[in-house]
């Protein structure tokens, strides 16, 4: 029985593509934290990942790209406010996120597997970890997210975006599908069932954010 990356539960059938659908595979979801994931048969390759990345436009000089972060910053501002110390996980070739964090007054590093693979070696002294466009390609999520904590001080926050999974009747129409290195969708219920799996308060402002509080003392 095929499982879940996330909570080890069975998968069910959810979503199949057609002759001509430009998804990588067929999708299930799962029973026990509702993860929509893709066939395990069509996940990428690390060679793969690094190529297709660098097919990305997300560049520091892109307003667009700009707008699209910058609807994390009100959330994060009141959860987390400057002067703190953070780490932005997968950064990707242009840290955007960073730079524009650094210009609101907070104290940033980076860290992506791909393109920045040195961890900061500090743990235990960072006030929050940002994490955008990245839940959704990661193959080990749990073990990924609790590497973040243990950079974190207690009640430290760990800041997601990810686009969340529509409706059934309109995922065949979903454009952030169509990403071969998007491997698992979240939406608010399977957050939910990360925040209490890890103990971990959480906050979801807009849609496709999510703000994780880890235990204060």
């Amino acid at each position: 029985m095929v499982r879940c990356p996330l909570c080890t539960s069975p998968l069910d059938p959810f979503f199949s593509r057609g002759v001509r659908d430009p998804s990588p595979g067929d999708y299930q979801r799962c029973r026990g934290c509702s993860l929509i994931v893709l066939e395990r048969r069509c996940w990428p390759t690390p060679a793969f990942e690094r190529e297709y990345y660098q097919t990305h436009e997300n560049r520091p000089d892109d307003p667009g790209y700009r707008r699209f972060l910058g609807r994390l910053l009100a959330p994060l501002e009141a959860q987390c406010p400057p002067p703190a110390q953070g780490v932005d996980w997968g950064c990707g070739p242009h840290p955007v996120l960073a730079h524009m964090l650094r210009a609101r007054g907070y104290s940033m590093q980076t860290h992506d597997p791909v393109f920045a693979p040195d961890r900061p070696e500090a743990r235990a002294c960072f006030d929050l970890v940002t994490c955008t466009e990245v839940l959704e390609h990661l193959h080990d999520p749990i073990a990924t997210l609790g590497e973040m904590a243990t950079l974190l001080r207690p009640g430290g926050t760990i800041a997601i975006m990810t686009g969340w999974p529509p409706p059934a009747a309109a995922f065949h129409r979903w454009h952030y599908r169509r990403d071969p290195t998007h491997v698992a969708f979240y939406g608010p219920d399977t957050l939910r069932w990360i925040a209490a799996h890890l103990g971990w308060e959480i906050h979801l402002p807009a849609p496709d954010i999510a703000l994780f509080r880890t235990p204060r003392p």
